[in-house]
């Protein structure tokens, strides 16, 4: 069992949200030593030691509120796009003590506007990785690591990361990542889980790979049209389809229905197609997703 021996450091953390990324933070931060809180509906049936890669790493005590005494050097957010104002309403009403709120979601929005609304210090994180999570056992699928842009914050959360050996790297321009990884999400999420299949299963069959290249032809016209996106969309394929063919890991929206829970997609397939009808382009292939993931899934979209 992988247990911290040195004194618990002075840094404090609460992570709002245990999913796949949140647990493993909070595992990850745990046995570096800092103080972790975590508050999650999945964080109880982790209980005291997650597994990740069938390696055992003590999980810290969970709690149902915010501890509203302590100062925090990092708060994450690590919930659902759906939930992340929700929980910026609870922190702005319990309003614990802390220098700096995280994002994680792959969605696009526009942090100025949530800081302004919210009266709250806001930065966001990418992540390249794959997570599964079922129980107490996470797979770990080592992608790219987490990215950071460059604010006031960026030192901070380097040092945190890098001491909790957690691969991050900064890049400057960390807007165009997230309207990037929007894209991919877009062409993933709904094909492995309409299809119940690993990304790696996805690319390996003729015809979902050639309705997935399709999809992202469409997501990136309708988008170059409200923003820049640095990549065309041939090299954002052949990215993708060297980066992701050969991982093996479901995407996060085929975890969400194998547990029954209300995916992301209104914010990644369903964004492209309001956005398409507000620029006046069609987005047939988007659609088509859309209702053939509605017809399986009904009340998960």
């Amino acid at each position: 069992m992988s247990t911290p021996k040195e004194p618990v450091k002075k840094g404090k953390i609460l992570i709002l949200g245990a999913g796949s990324i949140g647990s493993y933070l909070a595992a990850k931060f745990f046995h570096a030593n800092y103080h972790v809180d975590v508050i999650g509906r999945k964080a109880d049936r982790i209980g005291d030691r997650l597994y990740i890669n069938n390696q055992a790493f003590d999980f810290p005590l969970t709690s149902s509120e915010i501890n509203v005494q302590l100062t925090y050097d990092f708060i994450f957010l690590t919930c659902k796009v759906f939930d992340l104002k929700k929980n910026l309403h609870k922190l702005k009403e319990r309003s614990p003590k802390s220098k700096i709120i995280i994002l994680l979601q792959n969605c696009l929005f526009d942090i100025s506007e949530l800081e302004r609304t919210y009266n709250q210090d806001l930065t966001s994180l990418l992540v390249y990785d794959g997570f599964n999570l079922i129980e107490n056992r996470l797979k770990h699928t080592q992608g790219s690591g987490f990215l950071i842009g460059s604010d006031k914050h960026t030192e901070s959360l380097l040092r945190l990361f890098k001491d909790s050996h957690i691969e991050i790297k900064k890049n400057e321009n960390i807007q165009q990542h997230r309207i990037e990884k929007a894209i991919y999400n877009c062409v993933i999420n709904i094909f492995s889980a309409t299809h119940s299949k690993t990304i790696r299963e996805l690319f390996a069959d003729a015809e979902i790979t050639e309705h997935m290249q399709n999809i992202l032809y469409e997501s990136h016209e309708v988008l170059s049209q409200e923003m820049e996106i640095a990549q065309d969309k041939e090299i954002m394929w052949d990215n993708l389809s060297r980066f992701a063919s050969n991982l093996d890991h479901y995407a996060s929206t085929y975890q969400d229905v194998r547990e029954n829970k209300v995916t992301e997609l209104a914010f990644l397939n369903g964004f492209i197609i309001d956005l398409g009808r507000k620029v006046g382009i069609a987005t047939p292939l988007n659609i088509e997703a859309v209702d053939k993931f509605k017809r399986k899934y009904p009340n998960l979209y």
